[in-house]
């Protein structure tokens, strides 16, 4: 029978329910809070944008010709998704804070036109601005030694990427590139560069004399993975909203456990709907199996989105870049979901076409089928079949 209100008393247990039940309801509404919040810091909930389909990488127009050359090119060609849009640092910041992004406008204002997507990239490495250094940044002096390269054996420096006067002013170009693009809704990713060399990916100077002056500044893996983990956030924080790519890369002589995978680990604990990786060494000369970049994209390709780009143009590098039919095989065997071509071949309506069909052929295959078809019609390369390597060595024991 039940008591009157003023004798009714909770017995210990029945407190004991309450207390928990209240401190249960708490808990859901924190972890609701939070997964709020990760959906917002991760930018699903803005966009849900995913970069897919075919790309052109496209350096920001310097000038008349050259941007008439890129609206005509983007306007034109029904084929492409998405433009990869970059600039070297030392083009957009020539004195301390003196931006000039009058480029990357004028480009987007096509792109905003059309109603097509773009990745924003910004490379330091052997591009950071001359004024860097004269603040007093760190110099690491090393050489090109990559013979596709057109300064191939001049002498180059790049600043040491903890120093501290080099962080300070690439951290404000990162939020100053933010609290311009990042609201854009067709500015669907953003390149994750920081420590770099000729190019936005991860590779740095490893000939023996590098490798010694690595040495000489201590444990320099450890400030290395500071560096990614620093600028993982910064870019992060910057775009709210943008898809933070990573393109992979061996570094210096670093295992990949030991390297890449904890910058990629530690990316997707952090922001794991943002969080991508691009392998920038896409080749249809051979199947890619075994070369480490590609290996790292198969070992993620699961958990993380993910894309290639080309190595080089099948317009004007063939034999370098080899056949849209063996790179198609392997971007299916690694489940890449886009494909920047280079600037020619993505500004090529006939390449592109070619591309794209090849590509969703062997999407619409799967590997097994599409390598069998290839066999059958004599268009497979076996590893012998690949002497680029082996003729590009000779000519340079010509030279």
């Amino acid at each position: 029978m039940l008591g009157t209100r003023k004798n009714r008393q909770a017995s210990p247990a029945c407190m004991a329910v309450i207390v928990l039940y209240l401190l249960t309801g708490t808990l859901m509404c924190s972890a609701a809070t939070q997964s709020n919040e990760e959906k917002l810091s991760s930018g699903t909930s803005a966009s849900g944008v995913l970069r897919t389909g075919i790309w052109v990488m496209q350096h920001v127009p310097e000038d008349d010709a050259q941007f008439l050359e890129f609206e005509r090119g983007v306007r034109g060609n029904p084929h492409l998704s998405g433009v990869a849009l970059g600039a070297g640092w030392d083009e957009v910041e020539k004195e301390p804070g003196g931006y000039h992004f009058e480029g990357f406008d004028r480009a987007i204002a096509v792109l905003r036109d059309v109603g097509m997507k773009y990745k924003l990239g910004i490379k330091p490495g052997t591009n950071t601005p001359q004024f860097v250094y004269q603040k007093g940044a760190a110099a690491f002096p090393s050489a090109v030694i990559n013979p596709h390269r057109p300064n191939y054996g001049e002498e180059v420096a790049l600043p040491l990427p903890w120093d501290p006067i080099f962080q300070e002013y690439y951290s404000r170009l990162i939020r100053a590139l933010g609290e311009r693009y990042s609201r854009d809704p067709l500015c669907v990713s953003v390149a994750l560069t920081c420590a770099n060399f000729l190019s936005g990916e991860m590779h740095l100077p490893k000939r023996p004399e590098d490798m010694e002056r690595w040495k000489s500044n201590g444990d320099y893996k450890a400030k290395l993975l500071d560096v990614y983990r620093k600028y993982t956030d910064e870019w992060a924080a910057a775009f709210p909203r943008q898809e933070i790519c990573l393109h992979v890369s061996p570094v210096l002589h670093f295992a990949p456990s030991e390297f890449t995978e904890k910058v990629i680990e530690y990316g997707i604990s952090k922001y794991p709907s943002r969080f991508a990786i691009q392998n920038c060494s896409l080749s249809g000369r051979r199947e890619d199996e075994g070369k480490e970049a590609y290996e790292i994209i198969r070992i993620y390709k699961d958990r993380v989105h993910h894309g290639f780009q080309s190595l080089a143009s099948f317009l004007t590098q063939q034999d370098r870049m080899g056949t849209p039919e063996m790179a198609a095989l392997n971007q299916v065997h690694a489940g890449g979901s886009y494909w920047e071509l280079w600037h020619g071949d993505g500004m090529s309506v006939a390449v592109s076409e070619k591309v794209a069909k090849v590509w969703e052929e062997a999407k619409r295959m799967g590997y097994e089928a599409y390598k069998a078809k290839l066999v059958a019609g004599g268009l497979y390369r076996k590893i012998e079949d690949d002497t680029y390597s082996e003729e590009l060595r000779r000519t340079r024991r010509r030279k």
